[in-house]
């Protein structure tokens, strides 16, 4: 495949080849659930257009086996710009194709290798320059989400249901967590998608975000993005396959030293509009 290239899946054939030979730009009005793909070196990106949209972010009535002082209190936000996100967890197969390397402990699943494992044994500092080198490499502006951005993919963004997990009512039908994974991540994508076609945002591996660690306001919150020092305890979220029904709640927060890698830690990657 071409290094760089990208393509918008519900667009006609032709379409698609005269953005590829017009500097690989994307549709500039995609409408939600849109996928593009881009590919780097033989691995491929897929990602869904999030429209701009509002919701209620914390520990909302459905969820059970809160932590008040990191989900509380629960307040509305909005978010007036639209993105692109990843159906998944970043996998192996994708960081070594950014990187050059592979940091996961775990490399095997049911002793095979498997590179559609999540990358993981990451630092946030480690996750952004992943996110810094494939926008070099790509030509397209990446990033982390924001905190807001990743609750709101999270509960199905515009299509949100009230659930507690991203997805179902039962978390075992979306989420390889404690009871389920053996004691190991999971080939990402392999659980049922929620409302927005989105894998393992409960459970699997827990996923670094942009923001450090805040107690949260009960304010309307635009855009909000905490931003304190790189030094500071920073979010991950989603839970992952060691912890318990309750730490895979949509609105369950980790804090975690940003030098910390951790083999339950991955990432998941949003690219801007252009």
């Amino acid at each position: 495949m071409k290094l760089n290239s990208i393509t918008s899946v519900s667009m006609p054939i032709l379409s698609i080849a005269m953005l590829l030979s017009c500097g690989n730009s994307i549709n500039p009005n995609p409408k939600e659930g849109e996928i593009v793909t881009v590919d780097v070196n033989n691995a491929t990106f897929e990602l869904v257009y999030i429209a701009p949209g509002s919701f209620t972010m914390g520990a909302t009535p459905e969820h059970e086996g809160i932590d008040t002082f990191a989900e509380l209190p629960v307040h509305k936000v909005q978010l007036t710009k639209g993105f692109f996100i990843g159906k998944t967890e970043i996998t192996q197969e994708q960081w070594y194709a950014v990187m050059g390397n592979n940091p996961s402990s775990q490399t095997t699943f049911n002793e095979k290798k498997d590179v559609t494992l999540p990358v993981t044994d990451i630092t946030w500092a480690e996750a952004k320059m992943f996110v810094k080198k494939l926008s070099e490499v790509s030509g397209h502006k990446f990033r982390l989400p924001t905190e807001a951005e990743w609750e709101y993919v999270a509960r199905g963004a515009s299509k949100t249901y009230s659930l507690q997990f991203s997805g179902s009512l039962y978390l075992d039908q979306v989420a390889c967590f404690k009871q389920n994974s053996q004691g190991v991540s999971h080939p990402v994508g392999q659980f049922r998608p929620n409302e927005i076609g989105m894998y393992d945002m409960s459970g699997n591996v827990a996923e670094w975000v942009e923001d450090n660690f805040a107690v949260y306001k009960d304010s309307l919150q635009v855009d909000p993005c905490v931003v304190l020092s790189d030094t500071l305890g920073h979010v991950a979220r989603g839970g992952c396959f060691a912890y318990k029904m309750n730490q895979c709640r949509t609105a369950s927060r980790e804090n975690y030293k940003p030098e910390e890698k951790l083999p339950t830690v991955g990432l998941r990657v949003v690219m801007e509009k252009e």
